[in-house]
C-alpha cells in the first residue's frame, strides 16, 4: 500500500497520492483472503516441509494471527522518487487485516469491506469488493501464502538461498509483474519485493514478528473518527 491522500474537486473527492501506483497487487490472494479457514483433512496432502515452497505454505496454513512491524519503501518510476513508511501490521485469518502507519494512515479489512483512512485529510474511503484483487494492499499477500503454487509460477533465483523465491502470477493481465520473497528456516516471510508492470517497486520488511498471540477481533472494526468525511466507493 502506497501513501494516499485525498482532495475535493468539482468532480468529487479524488485520490491525490499514489494509492494505485502498484496496481491490484493483492490479485492471487483473493480466494484465500476471503475464504474460511479450515483444518486440513485426511484427503488433503500436507506440504512437503523439506521443500522451500512447501515449508512456507505449511507455515501460513497453520497461521491463525500475526503482529509485526512493517517498513515499506516504494520506488515510483514516473517521478524517480522513493517513499518510506513504517507501521504496525495485524493479520487474523480468515481475511482480516489492519495496517497502521506512523504518518496517520490506516487500512482496515474485516473480510467483507475495506477502510482507507487519512488523519491528515480527515477523510475515510469505504470500499466493498466482489473481488479482493481490487484491494491493492501488498502486505495482504501473507494471507495467500498458504497456496502459492496455485496462483504463481515459482523459481529460485539464487541456489545458495533456497528460501528466496521469485513468484510470477499465472493470471493474465495481472498488474503485478513479480514478487520476490525471502523467508527464514521456519517458513516465515521476512521480506517482499513487489514489481509492477510500470516499473514501480515496493519493498516490505517484516520485523518483530509475533504469531499466535490472540489478536483481538476489535482491531478489525474501523471506528470513524469524529469530523471525518466518509466516501463510499
Amino acid at each position: 500500500m502506497i501513501k494516499f491522500e485525498m482532495r475535493s474537486s468539482k468532480y468529487g473527492v479524488k485520490f491525490a497520492g499514489m494509492l494505485s501506483a502498484l496496481g491490484a497487487v493483492l490479485l492471487a490472494c483473493a480466494a484465500v483472503f476471503g475464504a474460511e479457514a479450515t483444518a486440513p483433512s485426511a484427503s488433503v496432502t500436507a506440504p512437503d516441509t523439506a521443500d522451500p515452497v512447501g515449508r512456507i505454505e505449511a507455515h501460513y496454513r497453520a497461521l491463525t494471527d500475526l503482529q509485526a512491524t512493517v517498513v515499506q519503501k516504494n520506488y515510483l518510476k514516473p517521478v524517480d522518487k522513493t517513499q518510506t513508511f513504517d507501521g504496525v501490521l495485524f493479520i487474523k485469518r480468515p481475511g482480516k487485516l489492519r495496517l497502521e502507519y506512523t504518518n496517520g494512515q490506516v487500512i482496515v479489512i474485516d473480510g467483507k469491506e475495506a477502510w482507507f483512512y487519512s488523519r491528515k485529510s480527515e477523510q475515510a474511503i469505504r470500499r466493498t469488493f466482489k473481488d479482493f484483487e481490487q484491494a491493492n494492499i501488498p502486505v495482504a499477500f501473507l494471507l495467500g501464502a498458504a497456496d502459492m503454487r496455485r496462483e504463481f509460477e515459482i523459481s529460485f533465483p539464487d541456489a545458495a538461498k533456497p528460501l528466496t523465491l521469485d513468484l510470477k502470477p499465472k493470471k493474465k493481465g495481472a498488474a503485478m509483474k513479480k514478487i520476490e520473497i525471502d523467508a527464514d528456516q521456519t517458513g516465515s516471510i521476512l521480506r517482499m519485493m513487489i514489481y509492477d508492470r510500470s516499473e514501480n517497486t515496493s519493498e516490505i520488511l517484516f520485523k518483530d514478528i509475533r504469531e499466535g498471540v490472540g489478536v483481538d477481533d476489535k482491531l478489525f472494526r474501523f471506528k470513524v473518527p469524529k469530523g471525518t468525511e466518509v466516501i463510499e466507493q
